[in-house]
């Protein structure tokens, strides 16, 4: 999710297919330095284009010029980049507010709302932004993309406010990448519509216009591939891969993607062993991040081959190499968190009782880390949230622990417990999007092992037409599978039959697909 935040900056001089250029209104930004001015600009057009490692380098670049550029360091130090330091970006809003412009302040306060979890509150501050300064098409881009992710905000809003941007701005490469992305899954771009609403057409048509805004920018073959991807031409799709590898990057990143997508790619021709080596040959590059990307994706390679102690092992791989990669505290964490919740999963499935089970408290142990590091920049009742929605996440572990090894009365007992949590929420606040959504999924689940379909079906129903991935952050697939399962139970064959084959021939990656795709082409 690194580059979508960058993309929200767009709005200087972007290149069209015949090098027509559009001048875009910019932000007012306050620096002493008319080079470091340059360099922020220059970064903001960059991740336009999402490559979001040079416009990291180039903020830095920036700050070096002029170490008083407060809204640089802020970005910098925001999901702008992906490396939130709540601490760091709390300091620098408190105490240099008066050093910037009114829009500057506007805008830094979004982002110190969002840094500091305040979802609500950052996205009416970027609404602001939109109804005092509308010819500026990067507020309209935030508030998109605002709206796009996590479970906040209203999903066709974000559409229009994305379309908006590209009245404004035509020539907007991020604003095309994020409607694209509302339609084709991505994995990087936000939530996207439910499944029926979805339209590959659509996106097909974004992509197009995102080569024709800049031909030497390797997002639109790579997204073209994915398009020929998801239709299941893999070999078309490779064609577009390979064509993202022959274009010019001075930092390998086209590189990198080229061999990243033919490793998914492959992954689904079911050449494991080639898939692999794509992915090491991204370890071998071992910059800007590449090695942890390659690493991070291989323990999913490995369970889409259907082999968990190989994907144990990659795991094992990306721990050892993690501290060596000097990232921010915070984000290492959350890698580590992550890593570990895969773990979980993949002891899990592969019925390993012990081992799944104290994943989750390395799991716990690595969040709490993060929201420990935070604390001095949160109130009393933020930090007291952050550990009850913690504690939310690791109940919900323990029923889908206690449901996969057939303990469904224990589930139940901690289901109860996490349902008291998300009525809490829905008392402070009644307009809490898809609150219940664990709840209801994890309900089903064990009530379609218990065997009563009906009751099953019901629960999964809750969920139907809905977006957002719950809070665990796994992915709708792997539930979509039990949904199935549950349609199935009661004879709806027929649409049964249609979750199971979108499953089976969702060409895209994730655990969720990784751990179901096989399972779902069986059940046809």
């Amino acid at each position: 999710m690194r580059y979508f935040i960058f993309s929200i900056l767009t709005l200087f001089l972007i290149s069209c297919g015949d090098n027509n250029e559009v001048q875009k209104k910019r932000m007012t930004v306050t620096t002493n330095s008319e080079e470091a001015r340059a360099l922020f600009y220059e970064a903001i057009d960059t991740h336009s284009g999402l490559n979001w490692q040079k416009a990291e380098d180039l903020l830095k670049s920036a700050i070096a010029k002029d170490p008083d550029f407060v809204t640089a360091k802020i970005l910098l130090n925001s999901p702008f980049v992906n490396n939130t330091d709540r601490k760091i970006v709390t300091d620098l809003y408190n105490n240099n507010l008066d050093k910037v412009s009114e829009m500057e302040a506007m805008y830094l306060k979004g982002w110190y709302l969002r840094v500091s979890g305040e979802g609500k509150e950052s996205r009416e501050a970027f609404k602001e932004l939109t109804t005092k300064y509308p010819d500026i098409s990067i507020f309209w881009l935030h508030s998109g993309i605002l709206k796009s992710v996590g479970g906040g905000g209203d999903i066709n809003e974000a559409i229009t406010d994305l379309e908006k941007c590209l009245e404004v701005n035509p020539n907007s490469y991020g604003a095309n990448a994020y409607l694209m992305a509302k339609h084709m899954v991505v994995g990087t771009l936000g939530r996207m519509l439910p499944v029926d609403e979805r339209d590959l057409e659509i996106a097909k048509m974004h992509i197009d216009r995102m080569i024709e805004i800049d031909p030497n920018n390797s997002y639109g073959p790579t997204y073209a591939g994915n398009y020929e991807r998801s239709k299941g031409n893999f070999e078309k799709a490779i064609e577009y891969y390979e064509q993202v590898g022959n274009i010019p990057s001075e930092d390998n990143l086209n590189v990198y993607q080229s061999n990243h997508y033919l490793a998914l790619t492959n992954t689904f021709l079911k050449k494991y062993d080639i898939a692999e080596s794509y992915f090491r040959r991204n370890i071998e590059i071992a910059e800007g991040g590449y090695d942890r990307q390659a690493l991070y994706f291989m323990p999913s390679l490995h369970i889409f081959a259907n082999n968990f102690d190989r994907a144990i092992e990659a795991t094992d791989e990306y721990l050892e190499k993690l501290p060596s990669l000097e990232l921010p505290y915070v984000f290492e964490n959350n890698q580590l968190a992550n890593t570990h919740a895969e773990r979980f999963l993949s002891y899990s499935h592969n019925q390993q009782d012990e081992e799944s089970f104290n994943e989750i408290d390395l799991f716990a142990k690595y969040r709490m880390n993060g929201i420990e590091y935070n604390k001095s920049s949160m109130t009393g009742k933020q930090y007291e949230n952050s550990k009850k929605r913690l504690d939310y996440q690791v109940v919900l572990m323990n029923v889908w622990h206690d449901i996969l090894f057939g303990r469904y009365d224990e589930a139940r007992e901690s289901l109860s417990s996490a349902n008291k949590y998300v009525e809490e929420r829905i008392e402070e606040n009644p307009d809490i999007q898809f609150p219940y959504f664990d709840i209801n999924v994890f309900e089903g689940m064990i009530q379609l092992n218990e065997g009563d379909f009906n009751a099953s079906l019901a629960s999964f129903e809750k969920t139907k037409g809905k977006v957002g991935a719950g809070a665990l952050g796994i992915d709708n697939v792997y539930f979509d599978y039990f949904h199935g399962l549950a349609l199935k139970g009661v004879g709806k064959n027929d649409e049964a039959n249609e979750i199971f084959y979108r499953i089976a021939n969702e060409n895209f990656f994730g655990i969720g697909r990784a751990l179901t795709r096989e399972l779902a082409a069986a059940q046809l």
